[in-house]
């Protein structure tokens, strides 16, 4: 029993930072790494919209690296007056480990998308119709989706359950947006481009 505990628990490096930083620099650091994918999309070509749905994603990422590693002071104080329910502990109770290897699998995935996406236009000087983009139009935020809904397998929390759908409507919003612009940009050569190329999902959506 006693070396079934001492096999199980968080990494070797979690528990030092833990021990040695505390848990507020537990969630920073998972916050900064996190953040630094998002850095990815200032490389895109910009548009007056991008922004916007970045503060979506950055209150997703403290909300779910907090519920991680401690609850947020505020919710913790007026958790008892709405009876906030904490749902990773029954979870991993009833699923056992499988959920956070798919997570991870998922997450990983919507990294090699974003990475993808962000390659073609990075290197673009026009608009941008083969590779990755042949598929999907949006292939960053479809990686975005699955980054975040990996990060949901893994560790499901009330505040990211309620945040994710906020999420997905920013950035299906901020791609409309985009759209609009593209099409004043390349007309009619972008108009065809998106009647035969879906919008996240290749050949569905």
């Amino acid at each position: 029993m006693n070396l079934l505990r001492t096999t199980t628990g968080p990494p070797a490096s979690i528990k030092w930072i833990r021990e040695n930083l505390g848990i507020g620099g537990l969630i920073i650091i998972n916050i900064a790494i996190v953040l630094a994918f998002l850095g990815l999309l200032t490389y895109r070509k910009p548009t007056k919209n991008l922004w916007k749905s970045k503060t979506a994603f950055i209150a997703f990422v403290v909300a779910l690296m907090t519920e991680m590693f401690g609850w947020p002071l505020l919710i913790f104080l007026i958790s008892p007056v709405f009876d906030v329910p904490i749902i990773s502990r029954k979870y991993f109770e009833t699923f056992g480990h499988l959920p956070a290897k798919i997570g991870t699998l998922v997450s990983i995935i919507g990294i090699s998308l974003i990475s993808a996406g962000w390659v073609k236009i990075h290197k673009a000087e026009g608009l941008v119709t083969d590779g990755i983009y042949k598929f999907i139009r949006h292939p960053q935020y479809t990686g975005i989706f699955l980054f975040t809904l990996g990060w949901i397998i893994h560790w499901p929390s009330v505040i990211t359950l309620l945040l994710w759908p906020v999420l997905i409507g920013s950035y299906i919003w901020l791609s409309i947006q985009e759209e609009k612009e593209l099409v004043e940009i390349y007309g009619q050569a972008y108009i065809e481009y998106a009647n035969k190329t879906k919008r996240f999902i290749p050949y569905i959506v």
